[in-house]
């Protein structure tokens, strides 16, 4: 479909008389696949869905893509790895996609990234499984860090701020938490740290003290936890918390979204947890606070009041950006859409990318674009109305 677009501009451009490349003079929408969990994902679906919308109006109100409008359709699949193979063919075969964000789920997005990338069709997804490779998906790079970057910065945060020497491991049971256990178990056995016990849960579950008591009588200094939603974070401290337990927790990213937990039990939930976050979503008192997620919060509740207060901000973040970086890809290649074109801008550009998250980096051996200078250590419940959190020892 793509092609014979091509073929006609072409054609055009040669009954006109005209020398200019076909795809500079092309005037059609680009069109953009949103692969976004609307039913079953809760707020990240519900978030993901308003920061594609509110990219996308932004970019077409200042004039579109290399001057090309954007045209959303968004995929829901449900966080559904089939649903989103019939999703990711509608897209392909039918609407004709040109670039796609998302999705948010490793097992998702390892499903669909075989035929986006037999379409050549460049995306950036917010998924960390390890298995999401260069190979698997050479024009699709991910938002969020991958697993080893998680796992060793786990690790180290927990013996760093806790001084711990025996730990566990609890996480869901996504394909990316369970890359990161594995990942875990490695760099535990590099550092000398013992490991008294792992558990894993089913996502949305309520009731976690049984596996907690489990993890409890190994009688860990810390846990680590690896969690993928702020509605899991809240279950886990809630269960601890029942359990009046006060092991220490060093968390992943998807521990920093802490406002459903705050919500539920409040900042004493978050005694002794320290998570991951996003650069550009944490600040020391001494520098002040990052202005772009400020504007981007601000932008968001100009858009859609009700989104500030519902949505984690850091992870509506990530697919806001997404949009953007597509946005410099295509417009650094003269509006050239392919998959081939926008991955090699990406590869060479992506660390002068300026958006709301900071310290972007990649190479040829991994497409994930946060790594350990993106990242920072933040005590969660410091959040504040932008979802910024201050860093851990400042």
């Amino acid at each position: 479909m793509k092609l014979t677009r091509r073929i006609l501009a072409a054609l055009l451009v040669t009954t006109m008389g005209g020398g200019v490349p076909a795809l500079a003079q092309s005037t059609e929408p680009i069109k953009l696949g949103a692969f976004i969990p609307v039913t079953g994902a809760g707020a990240l679906g519900e978030a993901s869905l308003v920061a594609v919308e509110l990219a996308v109006k932004k970019i077409n109100d200042a004039g579109g893509i290399a001057g090309r409008q954007v045209q959303m359709t968004v995929a829901d699949y449900q966080t559904d790895p089939t649903i989103g193979v019939g999703e990711a063919n509608r897209l392909v075969h039918q609407v004709g996609i040109d670039m796609a964000v998302g999705p948010t789920y490793s097992q998702v997005t390892l499903a669909v990234l075989p035929l986006l990338s037999a379409a050549q069709i460049p995306s950036i997804n917010v998924s960390g499984s390890s298995s999401i490779t260069p190979a698997v998906g050479p024009y699709s790079f991910s938002m969020l860090p991958n697993a080893e970057t998680q796992a060793r910065a786990m690790v180290d945060n927990a013996m760093d701020q806790f001084g711990a020497k025996k730990v566990a491991i609890f996480s869901d049971n996504g394909a990316q938490a369970k890359t990161a256990v594995a990942e875990i178990q490695k760099v535990l056995e590099e550092k000398g740290v013992e490991l008294t016990g792992i558990q894993e849960y089913n996502y949305n579950s309520k009731d976690l003290t049984p596996q907690l008591l489990a993890l409890r009588s190994g009688e860990p200094d810390a846990i680590l936890l690896f969690t993928s939603t702020g509605d899991d974070t809240a279950n886990v401290l809630l269960s601890r918390a029942q359990l009046n337990w006060d092991v220490k927790i060093s968390g992943s990213y998807g521990v920093s979204l802490a406002a459903q937990a705050l919500e539920a039990g409040g900042p004493e939930l978050f005694k002794d947890v320290i998570a991951l976050n996003y650069a550009g979503f944490t600040y020391c008192k001494a520098e002040g606070k990052p202005q772009k997620a400020i504007d981007l919060v601000e932008a968001v509740r100009a858009y859609k009041p009700e989104a500030a207060t519902r949505y984690p901000m850091n992870f509506l973040a990530l697919f806001y950006d997404s949009v953007f970086i597509l946005k410099a890809a295509v417009e650094g290649n003269g509006g050239d859409t392919s998959g081939p074109a926008v991955a090699k801008w990406i590869e060479a550009n992506i660390s002068s990318f300026d958006g709301v998250n900071t310290g972007l980096a990649v190479n040829g051996e991994s497409h994930f674009l946060v790594g350990t200078g993106a990242l920072s250590i933040v005590k969660p419940d410091t959040i504040d109305e932008y979802g910024i959190q201050e860093r851990a020892g400042c």
